[in-house]
């Protein structure tokens, strides 16, 4: 067998092919305007238009103009963050949590913004009691993840939100590791803001991304990065009107085209049928895991997780293994601390960190058996060994 991508949680690895030839034509067609800088009804303009009610549709937001394009689910956060949050402002998050959420959270305690990180159990599981625990009365927001880039672990969203707007709260998911996989509707989940990444399971270009907002939200963040428009040019205060407000300089409009593209795709496919089938090989590769020596980090539970399964084995150091897997069977998987210590912390795995395998929907269950060989031969004689 040829080499076995299981990096999906990092970013997806196969396009759509009716994104391909998407991107193809728009290059061969010699589109390089900009939007908003072009003459009006060209390309351009339409594409971002037409992404934007893609994904208005796709995530239950009420006005296209509420979903602003950023490069990527940490740009994202860094601007609603920064724009959002002020002196003496209190915020809860997990411990399971990104850096794309911890670094801009640890900048801003230096401008006086405190942070409490609601502690997970050790398989990344939250209890959605524990945020009326921690709230003050300067407490602004929750952020948090929706799944695990490291465990895979599912969070109790719907729960932990709607005690969050019990209290007042502006609510902030960040859907990295579940957009394009499991149903996101914001107004049902009462997100006032969504994050997204393009890369991953929305099956976009890498540099796409962005957040989308719930009515009366835009007001509440001031602009971090500013600049050309396009539209009130005379003015040297960034519009106030969206998505101007949030989308200062050129637009990745191929990347916008990529992900308009493959949102319609996904959704001519299902998003039942994708959960359905990585779910199916979750399942299917715990159990062969669990025949082997290794220790599953994470619930263990198909049906409480992503398609994000970590290990550890004794007796390997997780890029040895990694690195073997890759050389000796040509099998792409990412070890260590996934750019998430805090979560790593919590399940008892810092500072080394563990051997993480992801699958998307064109993931098969050959490429799984295959693993599971090479896994087992690899430790074969490491450990104490069962039958396999």
């Amino acid at each position: 067998m040829e080499s076995v991508y299981l990096n999906w949680a990092a970013t997806s690895y196969q396009k759509p092919e009716v994104t391909l030839q998407a991107v193809n034509d728009y290059l061969q067609a010699n589109h390089y305007q900009n939007s908003n800088r072009t003459l009006p009804g060209m390309a351009e303009n339409g594409i971002a238009f037409q992404t934007r009610q893609t994904l208005a549709d796709f995530f239950g937001v009420n006005d296209p103009a509420q979903v602003l394009f950023t490069q990527n689910a940490t740009m994202s956060l860094n601007m609603v963050l920064n724009g959002l949050l002020h002196r003496g402002d209190h915020v809860l998050t997990t411990s399971m949590e990104h850096n794309a959420v911890t670094r801009p959270l640890n900048l801003l305690a230096q401008q006086g913004i405190e942070t409490t990180y609601l502690a997970c159990t050790k398989t990344g599981q939250l209890q959605p009691e524990q945020l009326t625990a921690a709230l003050r009365t300067t407490t602004k927001a929750l952020v948090m993840t929706h799944a695990s880039n490291v465990t895979g672990t599912i969070m109790p969203i719907r729960e932990c939100f709607a005690l969050a707007k019990q209290h007042g709260l502006i609510t902030i998911l960040d859907a990295s590791q579940t957009a394009g996989v499991l149903p996101i509707n914001m107004a049902d989940l009462n997100i006032d803001i969504l994050i997204f990444t393009g890369h991953k399971s929305l099956l976009g270009l890498p540099g796409t991304g962005g957040f989308c907002l719930a009515d009366g939200l835009a007001e509440q963040i001031e602009p971090w990065i500013v600049g050309g428009t396009g539209n009130a040019s005379a003015s040297l205060i960034q519009p106030d009107f969206l998505p101007d407000k949030f989308e200062p300089g050129t637009p990745n409009t191929l990347g916008i085209l990529s992900l308009g593209t493959s949102v319609k795709a996904i959704e001519h496919l299902g998003l039942a049928k994708i959960a359905q089938h990585e779910q199916a090989l979750t399942a299917y590769f715990l159990t062969g895991l669990a025949r082997l020596p290794v220790t599953i980090l994470g619930p263990q539970r198909a049906d409480q997780m992503v398609s994000v399964i970590s290990i550890v084995a004794p007796g390997f150091d997780v890029g040895e293994l990694g690195g073997q897997l890759y050389q000796q069977f040509g099998i792409i998987t990412r070890c260590g601390l996934h750019c998430a210590p805090l979560a790593h912390q919590t399940i008892g795995t810092f500072p080394t960190g563990s051997v993480r395998f992801s699958f998307g929907y064109q993931t098969t269950m050959a490429e799984l058996d295959y693993t599971l060989t090479a896994l087992a031969q690899l430790l074969k004689g490491r450990a104490e060994w069962k039958d396999f």
